[in-house]
C-alpha cells in the first residue's frame, strides 16, 4: 500500500507540474486609488450637512479607506449618482443625487476602519456601471456641531478601484424604517420588510447597522417556505463597520426580507421622529450582497426596503432577532461619539519667557519633564546680509545671549525653568532633546551638529560636534546650513538642508554613517522628526512643498502634498497625526477663496490632509517650527518674524480620539467562499482531480484486504456571525434624508 500511495503522490505532483507549466499566469490586478474629500469646510450650525461631487472613474471599487474621525464628523455617506444635485462640485444641505439613479456605495460612522471587498467582487462605477448609470460620486458629510476655534475639515474617503471586471458585482440592500418612537419604552421594536422581486440570486456577505443613541439592537432575517434565516444582528452603539457573514446565504425571488430595530426611549417624554438630525433617530440595516456579473442587475435604480409590507408579518419573527447582545465596553468606547465640539483653540501667544524676550524662534522640543525647550536667535536675525555667496557667515562671532530657554507651560502662563547657550551658537536652527535629557542642535551659521550635556547649573558641555565649524561643505565631514536633527534608535538623522539637500545618518557618537536624498530629490529639507509609534521618519521638503514619510533607509512610505500649500517649513507627529506648516504661502482653495497660513494635519501612511487650523486673534506671520506636546493635547508654533517673534500655543479640544490604526487591512476572504470566482486552467484542474480520484479508488481496491476503509463525514461548521477585526470597515447610505 505504501508503494502505491507513493506512486499516486508522484503522479499527482507530476500532473500538477504539467498543469502549472502549461497554464497562463494571470496578470496582477491593476488598482488605482481615488480620493474624494471635503473642501476645507467649517460647519456653521448643529447638524450641518454638506456635499462634494466628482466624476466617477471607470472601474470597480474593491476597497475603501476612510479619512475621518468621530471627534470631527458624525458620519459620511458616499453615493453613486447619474447626476449630482448641483454642478458646482460643492453644496450645503442634505441633497445628494440629481435625476436618475441613486446608489448606496459607502457609509462611515463611529470610527469604523478600512474595508477590502472579497476577491472577485466589486462595485461597478463610471463607464463600467451599465444601466445603473453611476457617472458621479457624491460624498455627503454630517457635522454634529460647529468646531471650536479656526478649524477647516478635509475628511473624505479613498477608493481602491480595479480596472478589470470581477466575476461578481456588489450592491448594498438597505432596510430602513420611518416609524416614530413613542416615549417611555424600554424595548420598542421598529420593523421593516419587503418581498425580494428579482430573478437574480443575491449572496449576502456582510452587514452594517445604524441608529442614533437610543438604538440597542438591529437585526435582519429572510424567510422562505416558512423558514427564517438570519442575515445578522449587531449593537448599533458599537463601531459601525460591516460585519462579516461567515456562512453562505442566498436570497431568491419571492423571499420575504425583514428587519427590526430595538430602541430604549425610557428617558424621553415625547415622540422621537425618524430623521437626519442628531435629536432624531434612525433604523437602518445595510446588507452587502454580491450577484453574478452575467445576471440581470437586480437594482438598476437603487436597492431599498422600507416600512412593514404585510400585516402580521412579524408575528413569528425570530426571538433572537430582538434579544440584546452581551455588553462590549471596549467596542462602545472605540465607537464613542464626542459630545464636546472638536476644536483647536488658540490658548496663548508669547513674545517672552519670563523676563527673556524671544528672538527668532527657530526650534522647539520637549525635555523628559515635558517642559518646552526653545531654540531662538536672541538679538541676531537671519536676513540678506547674514551669509556671503559661498554660504559663509559674515559675522563670525557667537551670539551673546542665552539662546536655549526651558519653559514650564501652564495654561496661559509660561515660566522660565532654565536658560543657557550664551556664546556657543552662531545662528540656531534645529533642536532635539532625548529621553536622557541630552540636547542635540543644528547651527546653520557654524554648519555643525552637536550633542550637549545640560549640567546642574544650567550650563552646557559639548559631548561631540559633527561638521567643520564655520566651513560649509559636503561629503562625510561637512554640513552646509543643517536644519533639523532627531535621534531614532541607534542613529541620529540630520536634515542637511540649504545646500546639500540630503538627510545624513550619524552614529550615536556623531560619526557619518550614510545619507539619502529622497524620492525625486529634496529641495531644502528643512525639518526632520520621528514617529514614536511607526518609527518612520518625516522630512519637511520645504521648497517642494511636501512632507516625506520614510523608513530609516530612506525608502518612501507616503508623500504629503497638496494644492493647499506650496512650501512646508516644519513637521511633527503624534500617534498617526502628521502636523505640517508652511512658512510663507498664498494659495486658493476649491471655490477660489484665499486661505491664510495654517497648520495642516494629515494621517500617517496616507499622504492626505484631514483638517487644518489657524489662530483666531490674528494670522500667522512667518511660522518656522511646529511641535506637538508628548500627550498630544497642545501644539506650539514658533514664528520668526523679525519685528515680533512669537510662540503660539494651541489646545486640541476633544473627548479623546478613539481612532486606531495598525497599518493592516482585513479582507472578507478568510471566511467567504465565492462560487462564481473563476479559476485558471479549470480543465487541467479537472484532469488532475479525475486522475487523483481514479488512482485513489484503485489503491483502495488493491488494499481492500489489508486496510479497513472508512467513509469520512464532512462537517459544515456553522460558526454564526464573526465580527471583522477592528482594522476593517465599510459603511453605506442613500440620499434619503433619514439615512445615516
Amino acid at each position: 500500500m505504501r508503494e502505491a500511495l507513493f506512486s499516486l503522490y508522484f503522479l499527482f505532483c507530476t500532473v500538477n507540474f504539467f498543469v502549472d507549466a502549461v497554464s497562463v499566469a494571470r496578470k496582477p490586478q491593476t488598482i488605482k486609488k481615488w480620493t474624494i474629500q471635503m473642501v476645507g469646510y467649517a460647519p456653521m450650525k448643529n447638524d450641518d450637512y454638506v456635499a462634494v461631487s466628482m466624476e466617477a472613474p471607470t472601474g470597480y471599487i474593491v476597497g475603501y479607506e476612510p479619512l475621518a474621525d468621530a471627534d470631527r464628523v458624525h458620519h459620511m455617506l458616499l453615493y453613486g449618482c447619474t447626476r449630482p444635485y448641483a454642478e458646482s462640485g460643492f453644496w450645503r444641505g442634505e441633497s445628494t443625487c440629481g435625476g436618475g439613479g441613486a446608489h448606496i456605495l459607502y457609509a462611515w460612522a463611529r470610527n469604523a476602519p478600512n474595508l477590502e471587498l472579497p476577491k472577485g467582487v466589486g462595485f461597478a462605477i463610471g463607464d463600467s456601471s451599465g444601466e445603473s448609470g453611476i457617472k458621479y460620486l457624491v460624498l455627503q458629510v454630517h457635522y454634529a456641531a460647529p468646531f471650536a476655534g479656526n478649524v477647516r475639515d478635509y475628511s473624505g474617503v479613498t477608493l481602491k478601484v480595479a480596472a478589470e471586471e470581477p466575476p461578481n458585482l456588489a450592491a448594498v440592500y438597505l432596510l430602513f424604517s420611518r416609524l416614530p418612537i413613542p416615549p417611555g419604552q424600554p424595548a420598542f421594536q421598529n420593523n421593516m420588510s419587503c418581498t425580494y422581486p428579482s430573478r437574480t440570486v443575491l449572496h449576502p456577505f456582510a452587514f452594517r447597522t445604524h441608529t442614533h443613541k437610543m438604538g440597542r439592537l438591529v437585526s435582519a432575517f429572510y424567510k422562505r417556505n416558512g423558514q427564517w434565516t438570519m442575515v445578522g444582528k449587531r449593537n448599533p452603539q458599537w463601531p459601525q463597520l460591516f460585519e462579516d457573514i461567515s456562512r453562505p446565504l442566498e436570497i431568491h425571488q419571492g423571499d420575504f426580507i425583514a428587519g427590526s430595530c430595538r430602541f430604549d426611549s425610557s428617558d424621553t417624554t415625547k415622540v422621537t421622529p425618524m430623521g437626519s438630525m442628531g435629536s432624531n433617530e434612525m433604523c437602518n440595516f445595510y446588507m452587502m450582497v454580491y450577484y453574478k456579473a452575467s445576471d440581470e442587475n437586480p437594482f438598476p435604480y437603487g436597492a431599498y426596503c422600507s416600512q412593514q409590507s404585510e400585516p402580521h408579518s412579524f408575528d413569528d419573527y425570530p426571538k433572537e432577532g430582538t434579544e440584546l447582545l452581551p455588553p462590549r465596553p471596549e467596542l462602545e468606547h472605540h465607537a464613542h461619539q464626542s459630545t464636546v465640539p472638536f476644536g483647536v483653540i488658540e490658548e496663548a501667544k508669547f513674545s517672552s519667557i519670563g523676563n527673556v524676550p524671544l528672538g527668532q524662534v527657530s526650534g522647539l522640543s520637549f525635555d523628559p519633564s515635558h517642559n518646552l525647550v526653545i531654540f531662538h536667535r536672541g538679538k541676531r536675525a537671519w536676513n540678506q546680509n547674514t551669509f556671503n555667496g559661498a554660504n559663509e557667515l559674515n559675522d563670525k562671532t557667537p551670539i551673546d545671549d542665552d539662546v536655549i530657554l526651558i519653559s514650564k507651560m501652564e495654561g496661559k502662563n509660561a515660566s522660565l525653568v532654565a536658560r543657557t547657550g550664551k556664546g556657543l551658537f552662531y545662528l540656531p536652527h534645529g533642536i532635539f532633546v532625548d529621553s536622557d535629557n541630552s540636547i542635540y542642535t543644528t547651527d546653520v551659521g557654524s554648519h555643525t551638529v552637536a550633542k550637549w550635556k545640560l549640567n546642574a547649573d544650567s550650563s552646557l558641555s559639548r559631548v561631540w560636534e559633527a561638521g567643520t565649524p564655520l566651513t560649509p561643505g559636503s561629503g562625510s565631514t561637512h554640513f552646509c546650513k543643517p536644519t533639523g536633527v532627531v535621534v531614532k534608535g541607534g542613529s541620529i538623522f540630520v536634515s542637511d538642508g540649504y545646500c546639500n539637500d540630503r538627510v545624513v545618518e550619524l552614529t550615536l557618537e556623531g560619526k557619518y554613517r550614510s545619507e539619502f536624498k529622497g524620492t525625486g530629490g529634496f529641495r531644502i529639507p528643512h525639518d526632520i522628526v520621528s514617529n514614536g509609534e511607526t518609527h518612520n521618519l518625516f522630512v519637511a521638503d520645504r521648497e517642494n512643498g511636501r512632507v516625506h514619510e520614510l523608513r530609516s533607509d530612506g525608502s518612501e512610505v507616503s508623500i504629503f502634498t497638496s494644492g493647499l500649500f506650496n512650501n512646508i517649513y516644519s513637521v511633527d507627529t503624534n500617534k498617526d497625526n502628521v502636523f505640517m506648516i508652511p512658512g510663507e504661502f498664498r494659495a486658493t482653495q476649491f471655490g477660489g477663496e484665499e486661505l491664510p497660513l495654517a497648520v495642516f494635519v494629515g494621517r500617517s501612511g496616507t499622504g492626505l490632509t484631514q483638517f487644518a487650523f489657524a489662530p483666531t486673534s490674528g494670522p500667522f506671520s512667518r511660522p518656522h517650527i511646529v511641535r506637538v506636546c508628548p500627550h498630544g493635547d497642545h501644539v506650539y508654533v514658533g514664528d520668526i518674524t523679525e519685528a515680533s517673534p512669537l510662540i503660539w500655543k494651541f489646545k486640541i479640544q476633544h473627548e479623546g480620539s478613539n481612532h486606531e490604526t495598525d497599518g493592516g487591512t482585513v479582507s472578507f476572504l478568510s471566511s467567504l467562499s465565492l462560487p462564481y470566482t473563476p479559476h485558471v486552467s479549470s480543465g487541467y484542474s479537472f484532469l488532475v482531480f479525475f486522475l487523483f480520484i481514479a488512482f485513489l479508488l484503485g489503491s483502495a481496491v488493491w488494499a481492500k484486504k489489508k486496510l479497513s476503509s472508512s467513509s469520512p463525514q464532512s462537517t459544515f461548521s456553522r460558526t454564526g456571525f464573526k465580527p471583522l477585526r477592528m482594522e476593517d470597515n465599510l459603511g453605506v447610505s442613500s440620499d434619503e434624508s433619514d439615512l445615516d
